[in-house]
């Protein structure tokens, strides 16, 4: 069976960009997207993104709700331990309510200290927070009363009246990188996002491979692709914009929790290789065959955009997406 695709929308803007337009521009991707047969479109999160202008992703969801068609909406992700929990259950049931019951909730645990900082959760509660909001948030989706008492909030026997349309809720993914986020997973039952450009695909092979001997069984991806004539117009026409973004996640972090094989510290013809797909239609489409076969993904979510990157540009290898490479 063949996956469905999703777009990713890059709602990460340089300093200095007009931020208004940028946006105006991602709307006009939705458009297209949305023409084009996609399935789904999705909308990610950071906080205190330095040095991206960083649009919140609940927001974003809220705009493109009339533009979006049939299409499904989804986060991938939001950052869970950070949320307090009654507010994040009746902001996505508010989403799920506007879209006519079109909502997937991707979520994550996060490992920026920074946003950690911020929203005052301490290094240690963390993962106890990310467990007890994901909880959290199913009960007061489903039960007629909700008592909870933690250091973080305190919930006496409250009663939820705000419900999403989607019954009992709208999906759950949780995504993650390490062992331990893929046992986490396989054992709740829900699936598993994986990143599929955070690490080479013989990794990724090996992920997939513990997740289900873990007892996991769907696995979805979010993939980095960009299509051109030729594979050095393609390689040439990212190289910079994706060079922002991964110096980014080096700096914030995110492959720390990864072996040292899997680091982004590398020139960018090495890091590209079984990471990104880049080419011709051609090759974009054997190499996204590959993925698929590697993982058996029900929904590939792609990313087709990075800051900087020119709407045009954007644009262009769309097209050739939408016409030359997915079935």
């Amino acid at each position: 069976m063949e996956p469905r695709y999703g777009l990713v929308l890059c709602s990460q803007f340089l300093p200095g960009e007009d931020s208004a337009v940028r946006f105006a521009e991602q709307i006009e991707q939705v458009r297209y997207a949305r023409d084009a047969g996609f399935h789904s479109v999705w909308a990610t999160q950071h906080y205190l993104a330095n040095p991206f202008q960083y649009l919140h992703p609940l927001a974003v969801l809220s705009r493109i709700v009339p533009e979006t068609g049939s299409m499904r909406i989804g986060t991938a992700i939001l950052l869970a331990a950070l949320a307090n929990p009654v507010d994040l259950a009746e902001h996505l049931a508010t989403l799920d309510i506007m879209s006519g019951g079109r909502l997937t909730v991707g979520l994550g645990l996060g490992y920026r200290a920074v946003e950690f900082d911020a929203f005052g959760v301490p290094r240690g509660a963390r993962l106890r927070r990310f467990r007890d909001n994901i909880d959290l948030l199913r009960r007061l989706w489903t039960e007629e009363e909700v008592s909870f008492h933690s250091e973080a909030l305190t919930l006496d026997a409250v009663h939820p009246v705000l419900r999403p349309v989607q019954r009992p809720h709208p999906p759950i993914w949780l995504a993650g990188h390490t062992d331990a986020a893929l046992r986490r997973t396989a054992a709740s039952g829900v699936p598993w996002l994986a990143a599929a450009a955070h690490v080479d695909r013989d990794y990724l092979r090996r992920q997939v491979s513990f997740f289900r001997q873990c007892g996991g069984r769907q696995v979805h991806v979010l993939q980095e692709i960009y299509v051109a004539e030729t594979e050095q117009q393609a390689v040439d026409g990212v190289r910079t914009a994706l060079e922002t973004k991964y110096r980014a996640y080096r700096k914030w972090g995110q492959d720390s929790v990864l072996p040292a094989s899997q680091r982004f510290d590398k020139d960018f013809d090495e890091l590209r290789k079984g990471r990104f797909i880049l080419g011709d239609p051609r090759q974009c489409r054997a190499q996204l065959r590959a993925l698929v076969a590697d993982t058996d993904a029900g929904d590939v979510l792609l990313r087709a955009q990075w800051p900087g990157m020119p709407h045009e540009q954007v644009m262009a290898s769309l097209r050739l997406l939408t016409t030359d490479v997915l079935p």
